[in-house]
């Protein structure tokens, strides 16, 4: 039988220091993305949705503000991963990372791993996108050189852009484009992230920005 994934990290959150368990699963019928490899972040002891509903989810999480409106279903992917990782289903690491366009964070922010790891997975494979929200604490400032600031204004775009990130804006869908973003291809031409790659931090390109879908839009700036 064909493996479905692997367990890439149990151990303390970089975040918290709680308990976590990022898993890679090699296929994904996602349409926005397309068939990269999917990294999740998530508890080690909790089910994700038991996590969120909670409040227990800060280890993976941090202190987003929008994880409540989350677009993230919880009881859906997520809890299927992690009721498979808990079934013993997922083996260690065994197939050569070159091979994987993998995003990060299909659940769970990047930055609840360790930079060995990130460094690791960021160097050696094919290629990668992945967000933070976490861009503002100093201690995870080296993420600029991997993953995009995952933010909700144009003030919040400014500030992450002093401390060195790209960024990934969601905005409502009055609110103009800035002019150092672009719209995100996905939606501006019909790209999937695995044939446009831009939301790759360490990447010299522009900013992105993206309308927002969902419970949270209509607060957006």
């Amino acid at each position: 039988m064909k493996e479905k994934g692997y367990v890439v990290y149990e151990g303390p959150s970089a975040i918290n220091g709680k308990p976590i368990v990022a898993i890679l699963t090699l296929k994904s019928n996602n349409v926005k993305t397309g068939n990269m490899a999917q990294l999740w972040i998530m508890a080690r002891d909790t089910a994700p949705h038991i996590a969120k509903k909670e409040g227990n989810d800060d280890a993976v999480c941090g202190d987003c503000p929008i994880k409540k409106e989350c677009y993230v279903l919880t009881f859906q992917g997520p809890l299927s991963v992690w009721n498979a990782y808990k079934r013993g289903v997922y083996s260690g690491l065994q197939i050569p990372l070159r091979l994987l366009t993998i995003r990060f964070g299909a659940y769970g922010d990047p930055a609840a791993l360790p930079k060995w790891l990130i460094k690791s997975i960021a160097k050696n494979c094919k290629d990668f996108t992945g967000y933070t929200h976490q861009w503002n604490k100093p201690e995870f400032n080296f993420l600029k050189n991997y993953f995009m600031a995952s933010v909700e204004s144009i003030a919040l775009k400014n500030k992450a852009s002093k401390l060195g990130f790209r960024t990934f804006r969601i905005k409502s869908q009055n609110t103009p484009v800035n002019n150092s973003e672009i719209e995100c291809p996905a939606d501006s031409k019909g790209l999937q992230c695995i044939d446009c790659m831009l939301c790759n931090g360490s990447k010299e390109a522009t900013n992105i920005v993206i309308n927002a879908h969902g419970a949270h839009a209509g607060s957006l700036k």
